[in-house]
């Protein structure tokens, strides 16, 4: 609990002689003191003595003596809130809460109409319920109160922000708003540890003995991301985690123009930078061709061998020569996929073949790199809503299957389904705070890395537009050669303002020199364009979209009426 500041900016104790007082004749009830309680009290007097400072403080008509420790400096007349803070035969000790005493005293009648003793949690849970512009009624106080009790081992600003941001309080959203807060948030490591654990997890199962659990684990992947249209055979009740993906990356239009004009501006870094025969917008790479899209799925010369056991499977020349001259997989898995499922494991032959298959570095290289593909967004991608919808779709519905086969084969508690539950709970949570703003991952494909961004369009969803009629957005990315780059744009009618932060003054150089291109391509869409290029130090935060997001003091939150996308 904090100190005040004319009191002690240390927080030292106020020690107490005694651990009960007693009342002289005439001046009240009896001061009865217990551990975690707050009383208040006024200052009578502060005198030197040889044993150092001792103050007399009047609590409830009674006057009792204190010694000060060294750094606090009480002053006459000051009237105080303090908490037991511990009780023993030899002393009691207090420690002063905080200035306002109008404050506290609103704070100790409110818990007191809620029927909530005047502790120090609860004193802190109505001091930060106030801040965060929450109600004290009876019944919030109560609600709250309720909340921490059944979430223990949340903080009190967790669950008050939380409540002040409208997100429901749940263990899982819990979670959720605690991973972004402390932004280990990004949809892409959770991706990248489950498809490093699958072949993990497999050969873990066949070196344990269980043969026929691995074989159907690895089964289920071939056909959750091998089979041909394999999304349509899913469920499509997704929820809204993709409805309103579509409509964060660029749905929200106004009546003076599309939010896709702004995003154009943030856009244009995600863009396949540095090759000259596409259509390019922004070169930002300090690297020859590190931001370029990848066009290989499998680099790796294929073996002989591996050749031989897609034949004793039955694959097709047609496809095995595919994957030889074009890298292309996606054929090869489709046939694998509709071969497992009429497979006969229980023929030996037929069953050291698949076994054969699934423990090879080849083709375990082949099924990282689709599920990457079907996971991750190309640069290009981005400009289309709907491809954004569609992977949120896909990645919904892969992610609940491949959850519900890893339970089913008793892996729940495995590396594998952990992360699987991990990124469930990711896009469960997304589409909560999608309930209230629109905010969307772009888990992203380049070459060399997967790099993760957050978009983040400030508008709410009860109204079309601000005031003034703009729309604005933040886009924030993690890259591995160029740091945390933050775009911030702000779109009137026609004209776009866009503010880049970046990590230090070569990203300022490299941009402000090739910021022409953005320019240009902007204006033959009919926009103007103001840009100002700033460093990181300039702003607060290490995630600009999560830190307004959650920003309880600046973020209006009007509505939390779901919005489907469909409609």
């Amino acid at each position: 609990m904090s100190g005040i500041s004319s009191v002690s900016q240390s927080n030292q104790p106020i020690v107490l002689n005694g651990s009960s007082l007693q009342v002289p004749q005439g001046q009240g009830e009896a001061l009865n003191l217990k551990n975690g309680a707050v009383i208040q009290g006024t200052v009578v007097s502060v005198n030197d003595t040889p044993d150092g400072k001792l103050v007399n403080i009047n609590v409830s008509g009674n006057e009792i003596s204190a010694r000060l420790q060294e750094g606090m400096d009480l002053k006459e007349g000051q009237s105080l809130q303090f908490a037991v803070k511990g009780l023993s035969s030899r002393a009691v000790t207090i420690m002063p809460l905080f200035e306002n005493t109008a404050a506290m005293q609103s704070t100790i009648k409110a818990l007191t109409a809620a029927g909530l003793e005047t502790t120090p949690e609860n004193v802190q849970m109505v001091k930060d319920m106030m801040e965060a512009g929450l109600p004290i009624d009876k019944a919030s106080l109560q609600e709250m109160s309720k909340n921490l009790n059944l979430f223990s081992n949340s903080s009190v600003s967790t669950l008050v922000e939380m409540k002040s941001l409208n997100i429901p309080i749940n263990e899982n959203n819990i979670n959720g708003f605690e991973s972004y807060k402390n932004y280990e948030h990004q949809v892409v490591n959770e991706m990248e540890d489950i498809i490093e654990s699958l072949p993990e997890t497999y050969n873990a199962l066949i070196s344990g003995g269980e043969e026929a659990k691995a074989l159907n684990l690895y089964g289920s992947v071939l056909k959750l991301f091998g089979q041909e249209n394999a999304e349509s055979n899913l469920e499509q009740g997704i929820g809204g985690a993709s409805q309103v993906a579509g409509e964060a990356a660029g749905e929200v239009e106004a009546e003076s123009g599309s939010i896709q004009g702004a995003l154009d501006a943030g856009k244009e870094i995600l863009d396949k930078s540095g090759n000259a025969n596409k259509d390019l917008t922004l070169t930002l790479d300090m690297e020859p061709g590190a931001l370029k899209e990848e066009t290989a799925i499998n680099s790796k010369t294929v073996s002989n061998e591996f050749i031989d056991t897609l034949k004793n499977l039955g694959v097709s020349d047609k496809n095995i020569e595919k994957l030889i001259t074009s890298s292309d997989s996606k054929a090869l898995l489709n046939e694998l996929a509709k071969s497992f499922e009429g497979a006969d494991l229980t023929n030996v032959v037929e069953n050291a073949a698949w076994k054969k298959l699934f423990s090879s570095d080849e083709y375990n290289k082949i099924i990282k790199d689709n599920i990457s593909e079907q996971w991750l967004l190309k640069p290009s991608e981005v400009e289309d809503k709907e491809n954004i919808q569609n992977l949120y779709q896909r990645l919904n519905n892969q992610v609940k299957h491949l959850a519900e086969t890893v339970n089913n084969t008793g892996l729940a508690e495995s590396k594998l389904g952990q992360s699987l539950n991990n990124l469930s709970n990711n896009l469960d949570f997304m589409n909560q705070l999608n309930q209230m703003f629109q905010y969307v991952q772009l888990p992203l494909q380049m070459a060399g890395q997967n790099v993760h961004g957050d978009l983040y369009v400030y508008r709410n969803k009860n109204r079309k537009m601000s005031e003034d009629g703009s729309v604005s957005a933040v886009l924030h990315l993690d890259m591995d050669n160029l740091g945390p780059i933050d775009v911030y744009v702000k779109m009137l009618e026609k004209k776009v303002t866009t503010n880049f932060y970046v990590a230090d003054d070569s990203i300022l150089d490299l941009i402000n020199d090739n910021i022409h291109i953005l320019n240009e391509r902007l204006e033959k869409r009919g926009y103007s364009m103001n840009v100002t290029l700033k460093l990181q130090d300039d702003m607060d935060g290490e995630d600009a979209a999560v830190d307004e997001m959650f920003d309880v003091t600046r973020t209006p939150v009007l509505s939390t009426t779901s919005f489907d996308a469909r409609a």
